[in-house]
C-alpha cells in the first residue's frame, strides 16, 4: 500500500506533527486527537496520515541528531519502511507499530546504526507507542524473510515511509520475488500455521469470545490470504466473494477499532463484558447479539475465501496429480469428467457437473451434491458451487429421492461439516430451509456453548454418527437434530417447545408421514429433558424413570433417540457440557426407564 500525506486533505494542522503529538492524541489530547480516533475506515486513513507525516519528520531530525548519511549513494542508502497493521493500512487506534530501517553500503558502521535507531525508537516509546523495530541491511531482510514465515509474510506488507524510496522499493521487490520462488516450498509450513491457530484460537464465528486477530476468519487468514496470492500460485475469490470479502475485512478492522477504544488497551480478544459497548461503538442501534452475528458472518466469509484460495495453491505443489491432457487424433480435448452421481462428475480432485444444463433441470441436485461431496472427502469446485443456486426449488412435499440424498449425507458424520458451510456460504441451505435464517449466525450467550445456534446443530449431527441409536430411525434422529435449537431464536424462554412448533410445518414441507414427522417433533419437544431430569432428580427413584416415560408416551424408539440426540447435542456444545458425571446420570436415568418399559410390556403379555 501507498502511504499518503498531505496536510491540505485532511486538516493537520500546517507542518508535520512531532511523535509527542500522536502520543497525546492517543491518550485523547491535543488536537490530533479528534482525528486519531475517527472510528471506522476514514479513522484508520487518517492515522496513516498522521504517522506518515511525523515518521517523515521523526526520520529527518533522526539523520541530523545521529549524523547520519542522508545521501542516496550506494554506500549512504537508507530508508524506514512500515509493515505489520500500519504497512497494510489497516493500524488501529492503540495498535503496535511495526517499523524497520532497511540500509546498503559501507558507509553504515555499527557505531551508526546504533546511534540512527536510538535517534529513532526512543521518541516512539516516549511518546506511549508499543513498537516492533528492527535495522537490516537489504541483505539481512531477504535472509530472515527466508527462513522465518511471520517475517516473510510481514515484509510482504513494506510500504516506504522514509528516506531512500528506490532501496525501499527493491527491498519490498526482493522478498517478493523471493518469496514467488520458495513458495512451493512454504506453503506447508503456510497451510500448517492456519491448522495450528485454528487450534489455538477456534473460529471468530463461533467462539463466545473471538481473537479477532489470530482466530480462525480473523484479520491474521486475511494477511495469509495475501500471502496466497503474492505467491502466484492462486487468486483471490472473484465476483460476489470477492466483495463479501471485503465487507468482511472492513467489519473486523471496525470491530478491531472500537475494541481498543471501548477498553484503552490494545487488544484482540472480544470479550463478553465488552462486547455491548463494542456495538454500540459501531452503531449505536446495534445490539451485541447482531454484532456477534456479524461478526460470525464475517468470519464464515474470510474462512470460506481463505480456504478456497489454500486448497487451489495446494493443488498447484510439486508433485500433486494435474489435471492431464487429451488428444484426440493429434486434437487436444476438454477434460475427462470420472462420473460418480448422477448429473456429477470429479475434476482434479473436485466435484463438478456433468454438463451446464444439470442444475437447472435438477430440483434434487444440492442435496445429491452434498451427499457425494461428504462421501467422497471431496470439495465442490467454486464455480459449481455457486451454480447451486440456480437449481429449481423441490417440489412440495419433497419427493422420496430428495429424503434419501438428505438422510444419506447426515449420516456421514464430520465430514458432513465442510460441504454444510459451503453451501452455507453459497446460499443453498435457506433455499432448502428458509427457516434457517432466523438462527444464522446466532450467538448463544451460555458458556457450555463454543458454537454459534446454526454451526452447533450441524455439529451435533455430525458428532451423532458416532453415537448409538438403539431402537430409534437414525435418519430421522438425524434429521430431528439438525433442527432441535430451531425455535432458539433471542429473548425465547421455551426454545424447545418453539422449535417443535416450527418443526411441523417444516416436516410436511419435506414430505415426512404424520408418524415420522410425530417422533422427530417429540425429539426436539423433549431434548431438554433428559438432562433436566436426570441432573435435577433422583435417577435411582422409580419414579422418575416413569415420569419420564409419561412425558415420552411409553415409547422406546422416542426414548433411544432422545438419549441419542441428548448426547450429540452435549457433546457439540462442549466438554463442560458433557462431563463423566453428567453422562452418568443421563445413562442411569435411560437404562431405568428401559427396564420399566420391559416390564410394562411382560406385564402385558402376561395379561
Amino acid at each position: 500500500m501507498t502511504l499518503v500525506s498531505s496536510a491540505k486533505d485532511t486538516g493537520v494542522p500546517e507542518g508535520p506533527p512531532a511523535f509527542r503529538d500522536l502520543g497525546s492524541a492517543r491518550k485523547r489530547q491535543g488536537p490530533h486527537a479528534a482525528m486519531w480516533w475517527t472510528p471506522g475506515g476514514r479513522g484508520r486513513a487518517a492515522r496513516i496520515r498522521l504517522l506518515r507525516a511525523a515518521l517523515g519528520r521523526l526520520w529527518d531530525e533522526a539523520l541530523r541528531a545521529a549524523r547520519a548519511p542522508g545521501g542516496t549513494g550506494r554506500n549512504t542508502a537508507a530508508a524506514l519502511g512500515a509493515v505489520g497493521s500500519l504497512g497494510r493500512g489497516e493500524i488501529g487506534p492503540l495498535s503496535d507499530l511495526d517499523l524497520v530501517v532497511v540500509y546498503e553500503g559501507s558507509g553504515w558502521s555499527e557505531a551508526r546504526r546504533e546511534e540512527l535507531a536510538r535517534a529513532l525508537w526512543y521518541p516512539i516509546w516516549d511518546a506511549g507507542f508499543d513498537l516492533d523495530q528492527s535495522f537490516r541491511s537489504l541483505a539481512e531482510c531477504r535472509r530472515i524473510a527466508s527462513q522465518d514465515l511471520p517475517a516473510a509474510t510481514g515484509l510482504l506488507s513494506l510500504a516506504p515511509l522514509a528516506g531512500n524510496a528506490d532501496l525501499a522499493a527493491r527491498a519490498a521487490s526482493c522478498v517478493l520475488s523471493d518469496w514467488r520462488g520458495a513458495a512451493r516450498k512454504r506453503l506447508p509450513e503456510l497451510a500448517e500455521s492456519v491448522w495450528e491457530r485454528e487450534e489455538r484460537f477456534g473460529h471468530v464465528a463461533f467462539r463466545l469470545e473471538p481473537d479477532l486477530k489470530e482466530a480462525r476468519g480473523g484479520l491474521r487468514d486475511l494477511v495469509t490470504l495475501d500471502a496466497l496470492v503474492a505467491s502466484w500460485l492462486a487468486d483471490r475469490p472473484h465476483d460476489a466473494t470477492a466483495a463479501e470479502l471485503g465487507r468482511s475485512s472492513a467489519y473486523l478492522l471496525d470491530a478491531r477499532d472500537a475494541l481498543q477504544r471501548a477498553t484503552g488497551r490494545s487488544q484482540n480478544a472480544l470479550l463478553m463484558a465488552e462486547q455491548d459497548q463494542v456495538a454500540h461503538l459501531i452503531d449505536p442501534h446495534l445490539t451485541a447479539d447482531q454484532l456477534m452475528g456479524n461478526l460470525a458472518l464475517a468470519g464464515r466469509g474470510v474462512t470460506h475465501a481463505l480456504d478456497t484460495t489454500m486448497r487451489r495453491a495446494l493443488r498447484n505443489l510439486p508433485g500433486r496429480a494435474a489435471i492431464p491432457a487429451v488428444f484426440v487424433r493429434g486434437r487436444r480435448q476438454g477434460p475427462r469428467l470420472t462420473p460418480v452421481a448422477e448429473g456429477l462428475a470429479e475434476l482434479g480432485g473436485e466435484v463438478v457437473f456433468t454438463s451446464a444444463d444439470v442444475p437447472r433441470h435438477d430440483p434434487v441436485i444440492p442435496l445429491r451434491t452434498a451427499r457425494v461431496c461428504a462421501e467422497r472427502g471431496l470439495p465442490l469446485e467454486p464455480l459449481t458451487l455457486r451454480a447451486l443456486r440456480s437449481a429449481p426449488p423441490l417440489p412440495e412435499p419433497w419427493p422420496a429421492q430428495a429424503r434419501s440424498e438428505l438422510a444419506a449425507f447426515l449420516v456421514l458424520g464430520e465430514r458432513i461439516t465442510p460441504v454444510w458451510e459451503a453451501l452455507d456460504q453459497a446460499g443453498v441451505v435457506t433455499r432448502l430451509w428458509p427457516e434457517w435464517a432466523a438462527v444464522r449466525n446466532q450467538a448463544q450467550r451460555n458458556a457450555l456453548h463454543r458454537h454459534t445456534v446454526d454451526r452447533h446443530q450441524v455439529e451435533a449431527v455430525a458428532v451423532l454418527a458416532d453415537v448409538a441409536v438403539g431402537s430409534a430411525p437414525r435418519p430421522l434422529v438425524a434429521v430431528a437434530t439438525l433442527f432441535h435449537d430451531l425455535g432458539k431464536r433471542p429473548g425465547e424462554k421455551d426454545h424447545a417447545a418453539l422449535g417443535a412448533l416450527l418443526a411441523g410445518p417444516l416436516f410436511a414441507r419435506m414430505g415426512y408421514d404424520a408418524a415420522a414427522s410425530a417422533f422427530m417433533i417429540a425429539l426436539i419437544r423433549h431434548h431438554l429433558t433428559l438432562p433436566r431430569m436426570a441432573t435435577g432428580l433422583d435417577v435411582a427413584a422409580p419414579e422418575t424413570a416413569i415420569a419420564l416415560l409419561d412425558v415420552l408416551d411409553w415409547r422406546g424408539d422416542v426414548l433411544d433417540g432422545l438419549a441419542a440426540l441428548t448426547e450429540a447435542d452435549a457433546r457439540a456444545a462442549g466438554p463442560k457440557a458433557w462431563t463423566k458425571l453428567r453422562a452418568a446420570l443421563v445413562g442411569k436415568l435411560v437404562a431405568a426407564a428401559a427396564r420399566e418399559l420391559r416390564a410394562r410390556s411382560g406385564r402385558t403379555a402376561a395379561s
